[in-house]
């Protein structure tokens, strides 16, 4: 009796203080994305890989102890202090709906036409308990400018503070309860993705004004986060090309995407790699940054890691395909 007490006692803390990232699901995106007047292209394929985020329990444990692909990671390190999985997974899916948005927009860009993407500023979410923002950012503030630059998108505001160095000062205007107030912050180290500058909040765009001269449909259903961008992007630009891109084989990957092109560093890198390897992919662009994690993750695998850091780093691989 005294042993089955404290297995739940066991298993309980490790549910409220851990979770873990495995190898998630693959998904091929003209099952997903359909573009107005668009070609799916029935030979070749561009995957979007997921990581699988479960909470730990002992049986879960004992497997990522003997699983080098899984990760065991502290709830704090992945979720805002005081938010529930919900709110998390809500949070998530407004990013992925963000990285829809501007996949959309650049692959258009890049096929000739004229979209227009505006926002009203990136609006502080939430902020983590060890940012040097508290006390200087609330939720509800409305980023405006950042370094005196004009800011419309969420996106916008990452990139430029992501430029920086760690411990660099990142100087915000921002609007609160209709007044305009400069604030300086430094930066700090990412958890997540090392030698990356945060200043450790969660924002998302505020009053998305997209106008696009094509109906683009996207349906993630429940995958969360921004890190499918570059091959949203890809897939779009697929669909807009008369040829396959893809020379009919099966490419996969990973990476945001900004609205200059840049693919951006994610999380996971390894279990996608393996989750795609899994489903047959050939091909896999990694962000430049994550390309070491990637390549020792295909170690032994029939899967070609292709490291990029531009959307035509991607786009001209593909046409030297055979």
């Amino acid at each position: 009796m005294a042993l089955i007490v404290i297995l739940l006692g066991i298993n309980y803390y490790l549910a409220q203080n851990y979770t873990i990232m495995a190898p998630g699901i693959t998904v091929d995106l003209k099952e997903i994305v359909t573009v107005e007047n668009g070609i799916k292209h029935k030979e070749g394929s561009i995957f979007l890989t997921a990581v699988s985020s479960r909470t730990l329990n002992i049986p879960l444990f004992i497997y990522a102890a003997i699983d080098p692909y899984t990760d065991i990671e502290r709830k704090e390190d992945v979720i805002p202090a005081g938010w529930d999985i919900n709110q998390y997974m809500e949070y998530m899916k407004r990013w992925m709906e963000e990285s829809q948005k501007i996949a959309e927009v650049v692959a258009l860009r890049k096929a000739g036409y004229n979209p227009q993407i505006l926002g009203d500023g990136a609006q502080v979410v939430e902020i983590m308990p060890e940012s040097p923002a508290n006390g200087k950012l609330m939720p509800q503030d409305v980023i405006i400018k950042v370094d005196g630059e004009k800011v419309n998108l969420a996106d916008e505001v990452v990139k430029k503070v992501s430029s920086h160095k760690v411990g660099d000062i990142v100087k915000f205007e921002i609007v609160r309860e209709g007044k305009t107030i400069t604030v300086s912050i430094p930066t700090i180290e990412s958890k997540t993705e090392k030698g990356k500058a945060i200043v450790g909040i969660y924002i998302t765009t505020l009053n998305w004004k997209p106008n696009l001269p094509l109906k683009i449909e996207i349906d993630t259903g429940d995958i969360g986060g921004p890190s499918a961008g570059s091959m949203l992007t890809l897939e779009i630009l697929n669909q807009l090309s008369k040829e396959d891109l893809t020379k009919g084989k099966k490419i996969a990957g990973t990476g945001t995407i900004s609205l200059d092109e840049q693919i951006g560093e994610i999380g996971g890198a390894k279990q996608k790699v393996r989750a795609a390897a899994r489903d047959g992919a050939q091909i896999f662009f990694v962000p430049v940054n994550n390309a070491e994690d990637a390549k020792k993750a295909a170690k032994g695998l029939d899967i070609e890691i292709v490291p990029v850091s531009t959307l035509d780093d991607m786009l001209n691989y593909l046409k030297e395909l055979k």
